[in-house]
C-alpha cells in the first residue's frame, strides 16, 4: 500500500482522496486545521498529522494543493511552497492539485512560472485546458503536465427521499466572498434570493453551514432542487452530491457541465438570471417533474461519478509516473 504525505486544504476533496488505496499523513503547520470534522469524518486510512521535522523518505509520494491564487494571496501559496521544499528535501516525488483555472492571461503566467515543470492534476478537462493554453505543455517526466482526473465518490454514502418528503425550495452551497465571489457566481445568488424560496448555505448566504455530514447529506436528499451558479471553479463537488442525492440541478454553463447534464433531461443549464427564475419557479409550481429529472440526474451521477473510476484514474496516472 502507498504512503502518500499530503496537507490540510478542503476537507471534502481530501476525503474523497482517501479512497486511494494508501496510508495518508497531513502536514502540520501549513494550515490552522488538520481535518474539519464538521465537513467529513477521518477515513480509517488517515494516520493523523505528522511535524515537518519527522518526514523521511519513506513516502512515496507527496501531494500539493493550489489554486489560481497561490501567486497572490500568502495563505494560498504557503502550502505549496512548504510541500515543494519538503518533498524536494527528502526525495519525495511530487504531484500538485489544482483546485481553480486562471483568472487572467497575467496570472496564468504566474502560476505557469511557480509550478515549474511540476505534473499538476486539474479537477476538470476545461480547468486542464486552459492552464495548457495554446499548447500542451509537458511536466519532468516528459507526460502533459496537467491531466484531468473528475472526482469520484463511494454513491452509496448519498440517499435520496420521496418526493412527498422533499422540501420545495431551491438549495445552493456556495462559500463564495470577497475574493471569490465573482468566481463562485455569488452576484446572481443575491438577486434569486430576493425573488424565491432559496436557501443559501455558507458564511455569506442565509443558511449557516450544517454541523454534521450526515445534517449536510439529509438537506440535500430532502429538497427538491439544487442550483449551482459558478461558471468557473472546476467540477463544483456540491453540484455532482446534489445529483446523487436526487435534487434537481439547475447550473450555469460551468466547467464540463455538458459531461454531466443533458439539459431538461437530468438537469437544466441555464446562462441568465432571467432564465434561472423562470426555470427554478417553473420546477415549483410542478414539483413532480422536478422529482423525475431530479431522479435520472442522480442515476446518471451514480454512472459518472464512483469511487472505483476515480481510484482508477488515479491509479493509472501514478503508473505512468512511476510511483504505483
Amino acid at each position: 500500500m502507498l504512503r502518500i504525505l499530503d496537507h490540510p486544504w478542503h476537507a471534502v476533496h481530501l476525503y474523497r482522496l482517501h479512497a486511494l488505496p494508501a496510508r495518508f499523513s497531513l502536514l502540520e503547520g501549513v494550515q490552522p486545521w488538520l481535518w474539519k470534522d464538521e465537513q467529513r469524518p477521518r477515513p480509517d486510512n488517515f494516520d493523523g498529522g505528522i511535524a515537518r521535522a519527522d518526514v523521511d523518505g519513506s513516502f512515496d509520494l507527496a501531494l500539493c494543493h493550489l489554486d489560481q491564487w497561490v501567486d497572490r494571496f500568502p495563505e494560498r501559496g504557503l502550502p505549496f511552497r512548504t510541500m515543494r521544499v519538503v518533498a524536494r528535501e527528502h526525495g519525495i516525488p511530487l504531484v500538485c492539485i489544482m483546485h481553480g483555472t486562471p483568472s487572467d492571461a497575467k496570472n496564468r503566467r504566474a502560476v505557469l512560472e511557480l509550478l515549474g515543470d511540476l505534473p499538476c492534476v486539474c479537477n476538470s478537462h476545461q480547468a486542464a485546458r486552459e492552464w495548457d493554453g495554446r499548447e500542451i505543455r509537458m511536466d519532468r517526466h516528459g507526460l502533459p503536465q496537467f491531466r484531468a482526473i473528475i472526482h469520484g465518490y463511494d454513491v452509496d454514502e448519498f440517499w435520496s427521499e420521496p418526493l412527498k418528503r422533499r422540501r420545495r425550495i431551491a438549495l445552493s452551497v456556495c462559500s463564495g466572498g470577497s475574493i471569490s465571489g465573482w468566481y463562485h457566481g455569488t452576484p446572481l445568488l443575491e438577486r434569486l434570493l430576493r425573488e424565491l424560496p432559496l436557501e443559501w448555505m455558507g458564511p455569506f448566504g442565509n443558511r449557516d453551514w450544517l454541523p454534521d455530514y450526515h445534517g449536510y447529506r439529509e438537506i440535500l436528499a430532502s429538497s427538491l432542487i439544487y442550483f449551482s451558479p459558478t461558471r468557473r471553479a472546476p467540477m463544483p463537488g456540491a453540484r455532482t452530491e446534489a445529483m446523487l442525492s436526487g435534487c434537481c440541478v439547475v447550473t450555469v454553463p460551468g466547467n464540463d457541465f455538458a459531461e454531466m447534464i443533458c439539459d431538461t433531461v437530468d438537469g437544466f443549464v441555464v446562462e441568465s438570471y432571467a432564465e434561472a427564475l423562470e426555470t427554478i419557479r417553473g420546477l415549483l409550481d410542478y414539483p413532480g417533474e422536478a422529482y423525475e429529472i431530479g431522479q435520472r440526474g442522480r442515476k446518471r451521477a451514480r454512472e459518472l461519478f464512483g469511487k472505483e473510476r476515480f481510484m482508477r484514474d488515479w491509479m493509472e496516472y501514478l503508473g505512468e509516473l512511476g510511483v504505483a
